[in-house]
């Protein structure tokens, strides 16, 4: 595979705007409580420190471990939160400790390598399927406060595998691909509320996960300060970073549209097949 440069597009988009204007886009959390999982390290300790730059008055770091949180650049303002995503009961002790939560950024994942007829057990299937697909379900059902309200909203960390199979990883894929529908469904539920669904699927990340890979990758503050901005934006979609934008364009503007307006397309379809 030929090598692909990442180019700065925070800092291409950031050029475009004037100063006042940037000075807002760095605050655009001013006044909101955020809690990301999988806060531990990676993107999800990335999201903490982005978060707290753009001046969000609480960032609650869920990790299952609060104690492997690793020090940030403004610890008044980060609470920890005990949370294993796969277990009701800490979720519903989360969300008795977190409250008024204005935006959820739905991060924590695991892995799963190998092919589907290799000699893995089911429950390896299984417990990647919990954490990434029941997982999410189970958090933002939790987490009703972010639903119906003006100014929130929940953020989904996916995967560019959800949308083009993983050759290493394909049940991973298959995790994502299913939490893909998840989100897609929570965004249409909420239209009309004012509240904003962002999904996000990045490539190849310099991460832990993604460490065995021998690959250009991009870094988790750049995933995670192209999430922010997209989410600020309003963005239904947003591909980070550079492998993600060559899987946007593979797969094109009608699939774009799809992620984008999914009721509004699969209505079109169905007419059109009652028209056929």
């Amino acid at each position: 595979m030929p090598a692909m440069m990442f180019h700065d597009c925070d800092s291409t988009h950031r050029q475009n705007i004037g100063t006042s204007d940037f000075e807002a886009f760095m605050e655009d959390l001013a006044g909101h409580t955020v809690l990301i999982t999988g806060a531990n390290r990676g993107l999800g300790a990335a999201f903490v420190e982005a978060a707290l730059a753009r001046h969000a008055d609480t960032v609650y770091a869920a990790a299952r471990n609060p104690r492997a949180l690793p020090p940030f650049s403004d610890p008044a303002r980060v609470v920890p939160v005990p949370l294993d995503v796969t277990d009701p009961e800490a979720m519903a002790a989360a969300a008795k400790q977190a409250t008024g939560v204005d935006l959820l950024i739905s991060n924590a994942g695991v892995p799963c390598y190998g092919p589907v007829l290799g000699d893995q057990d089911e429950e390896t299937f299984r417990a990647a399927v919990e954490v990434n697909l029941f997982g999410p379900l189970r958090l933002v059902r939790t987490f009703a406060g972010t639903r119906d309200r003006p100014g929130t909203g929940v953020i989904f960390v996916l995967s560019a595998a959800a949308v083009a199979l993983s050759r290493s990883a394909p049940m991973y894929s298959a995790s994502k691909a299913a939490c893909l529908m998840l989100a897609l469904a929570v965004r249409e539920e909420l239209r009309g509320t004012g509240a904003h669904v962002t999904i996000v699927l990045p490539g190849f990340m310099d991460t832990a996960m993604a460490a065995g890979f021998d690959l250009p990758k991009a870094s988790p503050t750049h995933v995670a300060e192209r999430s922010l901005d997209g989410w600020s934006a309003g963005q239904n979609t947003v591909w980070p970073d550079r492998f993600a934008e060559v899987v946007r364009g593979a797969v094109g503007e009608k699939y774009q549209r799809l992620l984008d307006e999914p009721r509004t397309t699969r209505s079109e379809m169905q007419a059109a097949f009652l028209d056929g």
